[in-house]
């Protein structure tokens, strides 16, 4: 096999593959979780595309360095970008709270936060924070969305 295919397949594992299945863990108790992924595929997929231009043009030796180094930088990529980093710091909030972290937005200035298990729990582009407990959240002036 050729050597850039073999870095191509091994992208693929790193950047597709196994982030897929641990999110497909992650949130598999969301109502809301085909919405989420599908978004999230389609960051991925935007990453893959773009992690494969990058694996033609670094020359790190063997194939799956190579392939690791593309992914490590486009996830540090999708973690600052607009848009993307709600979504891309996700996996890392749930490791960070043992589970489901409450999901927060300041978007048009309304600072509110929802639960897992509600029915609007689900993460956008436009969140921007993640909390692992109430207390937090509050503590950071963010209010539960909606009221009960």
């Amino acid at each position: 096999m050729k050597p850039f295919a073999v870095a191509s397949a091994w992208l693929t594992a790193f950047l597709l593959v196994i982030p897929m299945a641990g999110l497909a863990v992650a949130v598999a108790p969301l109502d809301t979780a085909a919405h989420f992924l599908a978004w999230y595929l389609v960051l991925l997929a935007l990453a893959y595309i773009l992690g494969l231009i990058l694996l033609a043009l670094i020359g790190l030796s063997p194939a799956w360095l190579r392939a690791l180094v593309t992914a490590v930088l486009m996830y540090v990529v999708a973690l600052v970008m607009p848009l993307t980093s709600a979504m891309a710091s996700f996996p890392i909030h749930v490791i960070r709270c043992g589970g489901l972290p409450l999901v927060a937005s300041d978007f048009a200035a309304g600072y509110n936060y929802r639960m897992p298990g509600s029915d609007y729990y689900i993460v956008t582009p436009l969140d921007s924070r993640f909390f692992c407990t109430e207390d937090e959240a509050r503590a950071a002036r963010y209010h539960l969305w909606p009221e009960s």
